[in-house]
Order: structure tokens, then C-alpha cells, then sequence
């Protein structure tokens, strides 16, 4: 824009200097001072658009820069709580695992329990019959098993012979009258 301002007021001075006319050299003066003025004013207003452009430059420049300030704290407490997010989430990932592996292992923990029980129940007979065949047992006097037999039968609650309920007819010994001499005292005797 300056360029075109220098050439009209070169335009202007020649058109001054060529003419013949005083009158219209002064009234070419006029106008040429005139638009010197014109131009001094549109410089001057075109100097305070750009000093008010840059404030607005510089303002801007200040929003964009405290803007980016914010978004950068903004994009951090994102990524914190994305960390602690993820950490919760791997917290929770090792307590599923955990569980699962509960899960898988309670049973086979069980059966192993039920199958040794199994075991020592099926091997306790086993064990007592072991037991007793390893006690020595003295053999016995046959007086002692006839003297043992004898007194079951003489018995009124018999331990190794029942009695016969089949027959109501039949007596045992302790059913016989009870004489004041007793046979079993006499034969020892």
C-alpha cells in the first residue's frame, strides 16, 4: 500500500510541475497535501489496527499456551487414573486367578481326602486282624474248656449256648430242682 501512496504523490508533483496554471498548481497542491494527509491518516489508523492485531496476537497466543497448560495437567490426571485403573483391574484379574485356581484344586483336595479315608476305613479290619493274629494265645487244658462249658449250661443267663426256645419242654440244668447235695461238688470230689 505504501508503494501505491509513493506513486500517486510522484503522479501528483508531476502533474504540478507540467502544468501551466498556477491556480492549478496551488489546487494540485492542495490535493496532493490532502492526500498526504489522507494517507499519514490511514497509516496511522492502519498502525493502530496492527498494534490492536497484535494485542489480540498476544492474548491469544496466552489463552492458547494456558490453554495447553490445562489440557497437558487434564491428560495427566487422565493417565493417572487410567494407572490406577489399571492397576485395580490387574488387582482384580489375580483375585479371579486365584479363585479359579480354588475352584480347580478344592476338589481334587477333596477327593484325595475321601480316597485316603476310603483307605485306612478298608484297612482298619485288616489291621485289627493283624493285631489279633499276632497276640500268642496259649492253648487251653481241655478241663478248663469243659469246666467253662459246664458252667454256661449251669448258668441262668448262658453266654456261649443259647438257649433253646424252640423246644419250652426241654429243661436246662439250672431248671432242675436244686437238691441240697450237689452232684458236680461230689464228682470233684
Amino acid at each position: 500500500m505504501e508503494k501505491q501512496t509513493l506513486r500517486i504523490t510522484l503522479i501528483l508533483i508531476l502533474l504540478t510541475g507540467a502544468s501551466c496554471n498556477s491556480d492549478e498548481n496551488s489546487r494540485v497542491a492542495d490535493l496532493a497535501t490532502q492526500q498526504l494527509e489522507r494517507q499519514a491518516d490511514q497509516n496511522r489508523r492502519m498502525s493502530e489496527l496492527q498494534q490492536e492485531v497484535a494485542s489480540g496476537s498476544r492474548e491469544l497466543v496466552e489463552a492458547d499456551a494456558k490453554a495447553r497448560q490445562e489440557m497437558t495437567a487434564l491428560q495427566r490426571e487422565i493417565q493417572a487414573g487410567q494407572n490406577d485403573i489399571g492397576f485395580q483391574r490387574d488387582q482384580l484379574e489375580a483375585e479371579r486367578r486365584e479363585i479359579a485356581d480354588s475352584r480347580n484344586r478344592d476338589p481334587i483336595i477333596a477327593a484325595a481326602i475321601t480316597r485316603v479315608a476310603f483307605v485306612v476305613v478298608s484297612l482298619l479290619p485288616l489291621l485289627i486282624c493283624w493285631l489279633l493274629l499276632q497276640q500268642k494265645v496259649e492253648p487251653t487244658d481241655k478241663n478248663e474248656i469243659t469246666e467253662l462249658l459246664l458252667d454256661d449250661l449251669v448258668s441262668t443267663e448262658p453266654r456261649l449256648v443259647p438257649p433253646a426256645k424252640s423246644k419250652p419242654d426241654k429243661r436246662r440244668l439250672t431248671d432242675l430242682p436244686k437238691s441240697l447235695e450237689n452232684p458236680s461238688t461230689e464228682k470233684e470230689n
